[in-house]
């Protein structure tokens, strides 16, 4: 008696390992323990003790507990081997069938019950799999996983077939009939034929679950139309045009703008290059709402940050011009928030992202960038060369960058005045973004210590605004220096100065050479030793040459990241814009505390006398710098 006791001990230990008994909390709903829920549960838990599947693979997986644990809890029964035996169930299901019609009433009597039994014990562990493992597994198994979301998808129509076959070897019945009763069509009064459509409609059940669960469902394109949110100077003379070169037609643009005094000239430059809608502050977004459309955000600085939550919250992509945000509190946010408010959203910057896209790459060589550039020789894209020249230059001593821009480039109108008002140092961000944010590339993170500072304000414009809106600009001049490390930095940035002076480039001085970027010609030249070691450019070529048109390789970017996403890696300049404000304010805070004179002048006088450079923390100041015919005030252009 005690022999027989022990015996059975082992087979309920070995049956709990074959089967996963169900916990307490798979039949206890809301704190209280469901009855139905306890019988059904156990009931599998015993029918699967019939299952040949669960004693194989407590056999395999009790072989293979000696061997050094993985990541799983309990040894792998590879899906492999699951396939394997119910196709061998197939064939002997097939084999049953085939020779059951063959031998008709002359089977021998062993062989029919041996037919009948085992027919019986397979279709049990068949329909039992398929409702465990199918339906009722998620409830009992919390932590379960698959080895591939196809593996239940193909599974269950192999379930299905070895079902039909043997439903058909233990009853005599043919399989049309038994099709026909189990799609919902028995004969009259056929209990059986009943049963199986029952079993039909609980297994259009499964089949649902399964399609829904295991199938990884189709991508969506996002909408290839795009909506421009502002119609001012950026929108009509860089995104449209560049919109238009790279394939976008009418119907496939959308602006949408406030009603103000330029709307009428805003209507007649877009003409039918794009659809145009007016409407008020809070209505503006609406269009790029309800399209759910990527969105380009090119209106004020100062509605940028609400107008990119809303598209954040709305799920989707957007551009935001630069600067991104104008104000510490937004982006405090920003920072905080980034990875949720920025996720679908790409921060612009025509100079690091188009301008000076070369030197971008030469500081951080994404493949992304690469397929714009043009090369003097293949190595410097991607190859060895690239690495063996940064690795010749040593480290950086010096940056020098000049975006000096002449009349052409210059405000004239009401539709870029809220670039220049109010009249304080911080509205000039709109230029001088784009430098800092260049010094942020090239000389990475960390704290600038500003030295130097010289301001001006060109008198015909600020003559102009005050006469007819009333009010005063910013400085129209900036030089301003600065220490980044161990880096001497100096940049420039200024309107309406004279052809002799407009230049807009960058020159890096390292150990062993010189880098210098020409952002007119989108192209940085490389000297190592005095000797030229290649140029990187923008591929003007490419694509029928549509990359020539401004902003076309940015607008392609924003394209792209609308369509794939970041992929492995971000490729705008989200946080590095970020840093780049916050050193701008840092320059700001100072020019309000020393309040440093702000010189007058015209596009004539600039040629030859330039505001004073005054020393930040400091009374000196420097004597007047003055241009010579033989003397440049900045490197030469490259």
């Amino acid at each position: 008696m005690a022999m027989y006791r022990r015996y059975l001990e082992r087979i309920s230990r070995a049956a709990q390992k074959v089967s996963t008994r169900p916990t307490a909390s798979s039949y206890t709903w809301g704190g209280r323990r469901s009855p139905l829920a306890f019988i059904v549960f156990h009931l599998f838990f015993l029918m699967r003790l019939l299952s040949p599947l669960q004693w194989l693979k407590y056999s395999v997986r009790r072989r293979n507990s000696a061997k050094p644990p993985t990541t799983n809890q309990r040894p792998d029964f590879p899906a492999a081997y699951t396939e394997w035996y119910f196709i061998l169930i197939l064939v002997a299901a097939g084999t049953a069938y085939v020779v059951r019609h063959a031998a008709g009433p002359h089977t021998p009597l062993l062989l029919a019950w041996l037919f009948l039994g085992v027919g019986w014990l397979l279709l049990i562990e068949c329909v039992v799999w398929v409702m465990y493992y199918l339906m009722l597994r998620a409830f009992v198994e919390r932590y379960y996983t698959i080895f591939h979301p196809a593996e239940y998808v193909v599974t269950f129509p192999l379930l299905l077939t070895i079902q039909v076959l043997l439903v058909s070897d233990v009853t005599g019945r043919g399989i049309t009939d038994l099709l026909q009763a189990f799609i919902g069509n028995p004969e009259a009064g056929d209990a059986f034929g009943t049963t199986l459509a029952v079993f039909g409609l609980a297994y259009l059940g499964v089949a649902i679950t399964v399609v829904l669960s295991s199938h990884p469902g189709i991508d969506t394109r996002t909408a290839q139309t795009v909506s421009v949110i502002g119609a001012g100077d950026v929108t009509l003379n860089r995104i449209l045009p560049a919109l238009k070169i790279l394939g976008y037609e009418r119907s496939g643009i959308t602006i949408s703008s406030i009603e103000d005094s330029e709307t009428a000239n805003a209507r007649t430059a877009i003409g039918d290059g794009a659809q145009f809608h007016v409407a008020s502050p809070d209505k503006v977004l609406a269009t790029a709402l309800r399209e759910h459309a990527p969105t380009i955000i090119a209106s004020p600085t100062f509605s940028h940050f609400t107008q990119l939550v809303a598209l954040a919250t709305a799920g989707i992509p957007f551009a935001v011009e630069k600067p991104i945000a104008s104000g510490r509190p937004e982006r405090t946010v920003l920072r905080a928030e980034g990875t949720q408010l920025m996720a679908r959203g790409f921060a612009l910057s025509y100079y690091s992202l188009e301008k000076a896209l070369p030197l971008t790459y030469f500081l951080q060589p994404l493949p992304v960038y690469s397929r714009f550039l043009a090369t003097s020789e293949p190595g410097l894209l991607g190859g060895a060369a690239l690495h063996a020249l940064r690795e010749e230059l040593g480290p950086a001593q010096s940056v020098h960058i000049d975006v000096l821009e002449g009349a052409s480039r210059s405000p004239a109108s009401y539709g870029r005045l809220w670039t220049e008002v109010p009249g304080t140092l911080h509205p000039f961000i709109e230029t001088t973004i784009h430098p800092l944010l260049l010094l942020r590339h090239i000389a990475g993170a960390g704290p600038i210590n500003w030295t130097g500072c010289a301001l001006g304000r060109h008198a015909p414009r600020a003559a102009q605004v005050r006469a007819e809106y009333g009010q005063e600009i910013a400085p129209t001049w900036l030089e301003a220096t600065a220490q980044h490390g161990t880096i001497d930095v100096r940049m420039r940035v200024a309107k309406h100065v004279p052809a002799s002076l407009a230049q807009r480039h960058a020159v890096i001085t390292y150990a062993n050479g010189l880098v210098t970027a020409n952002f007119d010609s989108r192209r940085v030249d490389f000297e190592v030793n005095g000797q030229n070691r290649g140029w990187i450019a923008i591929d003007t070529s490419r694509d029928a040459g549509r990359y020539q048109q401004n902003y076309a390789v940015l607008i392609s970017l924003f394209t792209e990241f609308a369509i794939n996403g970041w992929g492995a890696v971000r490729f705008d300049d989200f946080e590095r814009q970020l840093d780049a404000l916050d050193h701008w304010d840092d320059l700001c805070e100072l020019v309000d505390q020393h309040q440093p004179s702000v010189t007058e002048y015209t596009t004539e006088s600039l040629a030859t006398n330039l505001p004073r450079l005054v020393q930040l923390g400091t009374t000196a100041v420097t004597p007047p710098q003055r241009r010579s015919r033989t003397t440049p005030a900045t490197p030469p252009t490259p």
